[in-house]
C-alpha cells in the first residue's frame, strides 16, 4: 500500500461529502482555482517581471496554501503582508521551491510582519526595513532588485489598523528612496480604503501624487462576510505605461482579502538551471570495482620521486577506475514542493476554497457549517498525509541519510545562502589579502627579532615516517563530504582503501620525506558564509576552505606528530585551550571563572578585558610564521615542508551558481584547515609570553584580567593598559589588527565591593588612545557573566536559545516517530542546555529550577506532554538525571579526564591532589582510596568553584566507581549511583 493510500481514502469520503454540499443551489460552478487564474494570467508573460501581494493571515498556518498557489515559474516575487513569521521560525521552514525569502518579522507581539519570497536567480539588497519591535507602526520591507540595467525598488508595506498614521513615515520613506531607482513597486495592504473620501485616503493619495507615483486602479480588495467590501489592497508604481496587465483575484485559501497581480515591462534575468556533476556510488558493483582496481598497476607510483607527478598519476589512476564503475552525471539541483500534497488532497483545498467563496457570496449558517466542516477535514488530511509521509521517510532511511532528509524539513543546521548582489572575484580579493601588509623593514625586524630568541632545550623536530595503520586512522577520522579542486571524495578513497591504503602511506611518506606539499592540494574553494542574515558588505562574510580531501590526511598526520612534539617540550603556552587535546572553551571558562570567584573569596574585584582580533586567521605572515616554527627548534627540513604548506596557494570563490576567478593567497592559514588552528596559536604564543597580567587564550580570543581590592581599581587598570601597549607593540610588529571597538571590559565582584567603586571616576582601560567601556555583562566563549556572576543573563540566555531550538521542532512534533523525537532532543536541545554548564555551578535554587524546566520542555516535546503533565514518569523512561544530578555528572566526568589524561590542561591539574598523609602514626588508605584534598577557602563564594565542588562530589561517590579504569566506565558508574539514589531500575 502506497504511504498515501490511507490518506487518499480519506480524500474520496470528503470527495464524496462535499459532492452532496455542492449540489445545493447556492453552489457557483464558475469558481476557479487562485493557483489556475495565476498560470492562465501569467501564461503569455514569459518576459516580463510577474509580481503578486497576499494578506497571507499567517505563513505557517497557510504554508500549504502558498505551495499550491504560486507552484507557477511565470511568478518571480511574492509580496506578503502579516506574514505572522516569528525569528525563532527558519526560514527554511517555509520554503516555496525556486524563491528565496527576505523576511522583517514583527516581535514582542504577535501576528504582523511582512516578507518578500524572491526568485533565487534575481540578485537583491535590503534598502530599508521598519523596525521589528510592535509600535503600532507601519510595517515595511524595501529591496533593490537589479534586473539587468534596470534597477528597482520594490517592497511591501502593511498598517495593521486604520487608525494608525503611518502617512508621514511612508512620505519620508518614498522621499528617501522612490527617487534613486529607474522604476518603483510598492504593494501592501495600507488599511486605507480608497473607495471613500475621508482624510485618510485623501492624505495617501496626495503623498503618492506629489512623488510622481501612481495608484494602479482595482476593485475592492477586502470582502468580509456581513460587511461592506473596502479597498486596503494597493499597488503603487513609477510608470504606469510599463504595466503591462494588473488586477485582483480571490484568494479565499488565504483570508478576506483579494490577491494582487503585476506584470511589468522590465526584462528579468533567465534562471540558471543549477546542475552539480555527481557520481552514483549507491548502483555500483562493488565486487566488479575490487577486480578492476587490484588490475590497476599501482606500483607505477613507486618508480616517481616528485610529490606533484606522484599524486597527478594517482589522482588519474583513481578517478579513471570510478569514471568507469560510478562515471560523473550532471545531476539537475530541483527544489521539489511538499510531497504529501497529492493532486486529491489539492483538488480537497480548492473543494474547501469554493466552499468559503459560497459563503462570503451568500453569508448563511448552511454555507458557513459546510465550509467549516470542509476547512477542518481539509487540515486533518494534510496533516495525517504529511506524518505519513515523514514517518515512512524516516523508516526507510539509512542513519547516514536521517539528517539529510530532516534538513529537508528545516531541522538542524541548514546550509547559509545567499544571492545578494556581491561581486565574487572582489570578495575573493578580499580574503586573500591581509587587512595590514608588514613593510619589509618591519618583517625583517620582526624575523631578526625571532631568529636571537633562545632555542628550546629539546632535540630538534623531525618527521617520522608514517604507518597504514596511521593513515587509516586518520581517514576514518575525517567526517566530511565535501570534494576538493582534484574532485578526490572520501567515497572514492574508502570504497577501495583496503586496495590503495599502501599506495597512500607512501604518497604521505614521501611529502614527508622530500619536504614538499603536493601542489595539487594547495588550491581550495571558498565557500563564503554570511555573518548576518542580510549581508551588504565584504567584511559582513566568513571563508570556509574547501580543501582535497587527501591533503587533509597529511595534514592531520603532521598535526598529530607536531603536537605531539609540542606538548612534549612544553612549547605551547600553558594558558593556549585552542584546538589542543584535553583542552576546551570549557576549562578556559573553569580557569576564569574559578580565579575570579577566588578573588571574591578574598574580597578582591577583577578586572577583565576582552579582545577581538580582526580576521586573524586571514592575517597570518607566511614568513613570520616561518621564523615562529624555526624558534622552536624544528628541524630545516620540516621547516622547508611548513612553508611548502603555506606558499603558493591559489583560492576561488563558489557558490550554488557562480565561480569567482583564481587568486593568488598573500597571507594567512586555510580557514578548513588541520593543521590551521595549531599554527595560529604558535603565532601569537609568544605574544602571550610578553604578558605581566592574568591572561588566557582560546585561538585568538584573547582574555586579560587581574584581581585587586577595591580602592586599588586603578592600579588594575594601569596593569591591563600596560599589557594593551605590549599588545599593540606585538600587533604592529606581526601583521595582525586587534579591534578596541569590538573589545569588552567589565568589573567583576560581589556588589558590596563593587559598591565602593566610583566608575564616573575610575580609570579607563586604553588601546591605542582609544576607551574600551565598562559594561555590565560580557559574553564570553560563548557564556554570558554579569558583574557579580549571578548567571542570571547566562541562563536567560540559555532559555532563549531553548524555546527557539524547541519552537523550531515543535511545529512537528505530532509528525516525528518517538525515536526520532529523542534523537532530536538529544542533539539539537540538550547541548544548548549542557554547555559549559561546570563553569557556572553557583546558581541559586531558582535558578536551577528554570533550567529543570528547559529540560522538562524536551520530555514533554518527546512524550507530547502538556504544561501541566506531571514528568517524572516520563523521565524515569529515558533515563535523563533531573538537572542537578546531570550538572554533577558533567562535573565529575571532567574532573575524571583532568585527573587521569595526560593531555588535560596543567592549568586544572594543578587544582587537585590526592590525600597522602599520616595520622596517630599510620598511613591512611586515602590515597588507594583516590580521595582528593579539598582546598582552604574562606567565603561561600568560592564553595561553588569548579575546585570546591568537583572534589566534593568525587569523595562523595562509592570507591568502586572512583576506581573505574576508563571514562567511559566511570561515566556508565556514576550514573547507576545516581539512578539507585533515585531508586530507578537500571
Amino acid at each position: 500500500m502506497s504511504i498515501y493510500d490511507s490518506a487518499n481514502s480519506d480524500v474520496d469520503d470528503t470527495f464524496l461529502s462535499c459532492s452532496s454540499i455542492a449540489s445545493s443551489e447556492s453552489c457557483d460552478l464558475s469558481y476557479v482555482s487562485l493557483s489556475s487564474n495565476l498560470n492562465n494570467e501569467f501564461s503569455n508573460c514569459h518576459k516580463t517581471l510577474n509580481v503578486v501581494h497576499i494578506n497571507a493571515q499567517s505563513i505557517p498556518a497557510h504554508y500549504s496554501d502558498m505551495l499550491t498557489s504560486f507552484d507557477n515559474n511565470h511568478i518571480h516575487a511574492v509580496l506578503v503582508s502579516e506574514s505572522w513569521l516569528k525569528p525563532s521560525l527558519d526560514s527554511s521552514f517555509y520554503p516555496l521551491p525556486g524563491f528565496q525569502l527576505i523576511r522583517n518579522d514583527r516581535i514582542n507581539k504577535r501576528a504582523g510582519g511582512v516578507a518578500i519570497y524572491l526568485r533565487s536567480h534575481i540578485p537583491y539588497t535590503i534598502v530599508s526595513k521598519s523596525p521589528s519591535e510592535y509600535s503600532e507602526k507601519a510595517e515595511h520591507l524595501l529591496i533593490e532588485v537589479r534586473l539587468g540595467y534596470t534597477r528597482m525598488l520594490l517592497g511591501v508595506c502593511y498598517s495593521p489598523s486604520m487608525t494608525i498614521n503611518y502617512f508621514s513615515s511612508f512620505e519620508k520613506l518614498l522621499d528617501d528612496f522612490s527617487p534613486l531607482f529607474d522604476s518603483t513597486i510598492v504593494m501592501g495592504d495600507f488599511n486605507t480604503c480608497l473607495l471613500k473620501n475621508d482624510s485618510r485616503s485623501n492624505s495617501l493619495t496626495s503623498i503618492v501624487q506629489s512623488k510622481n507615483l501612481h495608484f494602479l486602479p482595482l476593485q475592492a480588495t477586502h470582502h468580509p462576510p456581513n460587511s461592506e467590501p473596502t479597498l486596503l489592497d494597493l499597488i503603487i508604481v513609477s510608470s504606469p505605461d510599463h504595466v503591462l496587465k494588473h488586477g485582483q483575484f480571490t484568494a479565499d485559501c488565504f483570508s478576506y482579502h483579494d490577491l494582487l497581480y503585476l506584470s511589468y515591462k522590465v526584462r528579468t534575468p533567465k534562471p540558471k538551471k543549477r546542475t552539480i556533476l555527481q557520481r552514483n556510488f549507491k548502483n555500483m558493483d562493488i565486487q566488479r570495482l575490487l577486480e578492476d582496481a587490484k588490475d590497476i598497476e599501482w606500483a607505477r607510483l613507486n618508480d616517481i620521486d616528485n610529490i606533484d607527478e606522484r599524486v597527478e598519476l594517482f589522482n588519474s589512476l583513481l578517478t579513471n577506475l570510478f569514471d568507469k564503475h560510478a562515471p560523473l552525471r550532471p545531476v539537475r539541483v530541483k527544489q521539489l514542493p511538499a510531497p504529501w500534497l497529492t493532486d486529491k488532497i489539492k483538488g480537497l483545498m480548492t473543494k474547501r476554497d469554493h466552499a468559503k467563496y459560497r459563503y462570503k457570496k451568500q453569508p448563511t449558517d448552511d454555507n458557513l457549517c459546510a465550509y467549516k466542516e470542509l476547512r477542518n477535514r481539509c487540515n486533518r488530511v494534510c496533516r495525517d498525509a504529511k506524518r505519513r509521509y515523514i514517518h515512512t521517510s524516516i523508516e526507510n532511511c539509512e542513519n547516514s541519510q536521517l539528517w539529510n532528509f530532516l534538513k529537508t524539513l528545516g531541522i538542524g543546521k541548514i546550509k547559509a545562502t545567499s544571492n545578494i548582489d556581491i561581486n565574487l572575484s572582489a570578495l575573493n580579493k578580499h580574503f586573500s589579502t591581509p587587512p595590514l601588509i608588514l613593510s619589509d623593514q618591519i618583517r625583517t625586524e620582526t624575523l631578526n627579532h625571532l631568529s636571537d630568541m633562545p632555542v628550546p632545550d629539546c632535540p630538534p623536530f623531525n618527521f617520522k615516517l608514517v604507518t597504514g595503520r596511521d593513515v587509516k586512522r586518520c581517514i576514518s577520522a575525517i567526517t566530511s563530504k565535501a570534494v576538493g579542486t582534484d574532485d578526490i571524495s572520501a567515497n572514492m578513497i574508502n570504497s577501495v582503501l583496503d586496495i590503495i591504503l599502501p599506495h597512500i602511506t607512501n604518497l604521505m611518506n614521501l611529502s614527508l620525506i622530500s619536504s614538499s606539499f603536493p601542489s595539487l592540494w594547495k588550491n581550495a574553494f571558498i565557500l563564503p558564509l554570511p555573518k548576518i542574515p542580510s549581508p551588504t558588505s565584504l567584511t559582513q562574510f566568513r571563508p570556509i576552505s574547501i580543501l582535497p580531501f587527501l591533503s587533509k590526511v597529511l595534514e592531520r598526520l603532521v598535526f598529530e606528530q607536531f603536537s605531539s612534539f609540542l606538548s612534549g617540550n612544553q612549547l605551547l603556552n600553558s594558558y593556549q585551550s585552542g584546538f589542543r587535546p584535553g583542552h576546551s572553551t570549557v576549562t578556559a571558562l573553569i580557569k576564569v571563572t574559578d580565579d575570579i570567584r577566588y578573588n571574591i573569596d578574598n574580597q578582591n574585584v577583577t578586572v577583565l578585558a576582552l579582545l577581538d582580533f580582526s580576521n586573524a586567521f586571514n592575517s597570518v605572515d607566511f614568513d613570520l610564521l616561518l621564523g615562529t616554527i624555526r624558534s622552536l627548534n624544528v628541524s630545516p627540513a620540516v621547516t622547508s615542508w611548513f612553508e611548502t604548506y603555506l606558499k603558493g596557494r591559489q583560492q576561488c570563490v563558489r557558490t550554488d551558481t557562480e565561480t569567482s576567478s583564481w587568486c593568488p593567497v598573500l597571507a594567512g592559514v586555510p580557514q578548513g584547515g588541520v593543521l590551521s588552528p595549531l599554527l595560529f596559536s604558535l603565532f601569537i604564543n609568544i605574544l602571550a609570553s610578553k604578558l605581566t597580567s592574568l591572561y588566557h587564550l582560546y585561538a585568538d580570543d584573547l582574555q586579560l584580567y587581574t584581581g585587586v581590592p577595591p580602592e586599588s581599581l586603578n592600579t588594575a587598570v594601569s596593569l591591563i593598559n600596560d599589557n594593551l601597549a605590549i599588545i599593540s607593540k606585538w600587533v604592529k610588529s606581526f601583521g595582525l589588527l586587534l579591534n578596541p571597538s569590538k573589545s569588552q571590559a567589565i568589573v567583576l565582584g560581589s556588589s558590596r565591593m563593587l559598591n565602593k567603586i566610583d566608575f564616573a571616576t575610575a580609570a579607563r582601560i586604553r588601546y591605542d588612545q582609544i576607551d574600551i567601556p565598562y559594561v555590565t555583562s560580557v559574553k564570553n566563549l560563548g557564556v554570558i557573566m554579569d558583574s557579580t556572576l549571578s548567571w542570571i543573563p547566562q541562563v536567560d540566555a540559555v532559555s532563549r536559545k531553548m524555546f527557539a531550538s524547541f519552537h523550531s521542532l515543535k511545529r512537528l512534533q505530532y509528525f516525528l516517530p518517538f525515536m526520532t523525537k529523542i534523537t532530536l532532543a538529544q542533539s539539537l536541545l540538550l547541548p544548548i542546555l549542557d554547555y559549559a554548564d561546570v563553569s557556572y555551578l553557583d546558581l541559586t535554587e531558582e535558578l536551577l529550577n528554570k533550567l529543570e524546566r528547559l529540560q522538562n520542555l524536551c520530555i514533554r516535546f518527546i512524550f507530547g506532554l502538556r504544561k501541566y503533565d506531571h514528568i517524572s514518569e516520563y523521565r524515569a523512561r529515558l533515563k535523563w538525571l533531573p538537572i542537578r544530578l546531570r550538572r554533577n555528572t558533567h562535573i565529575l566526568c571532567l574532573l575524571y579526564n583532568v585527573l587521569n589524561n595526560p593531555s588535560s590542561p596543567a592549568y586544572l591539574k594543578c587544582k587537585f591532589s590526592f590525600l597522602c598523609s599520616h595520622s596517630h602514626g599510620r598511613e591512611l588508605r586515602s590515597q588507594e582510596n583516590k580521595l582528593l584534598s579539598i582546598p582552604n577557602h574562606n567565603a561561600a563564594s568560592y564553595s561553588d568553584s569548579f575546585a570546591m565542588k568537583a572534589a566534593s562530589l568525587w569523595n562523595s561517590l562509592p570507591v568502586s566507581v572512583r576506581l573505574s579504569p576508563s571514562l567511559a566506565t566511570f561515566k556508565i558508574n556514576v550514573k547507576k549511583h545516581y539512578f539507585n539514589t533515585l531508586g530507578w531500575q537500571i
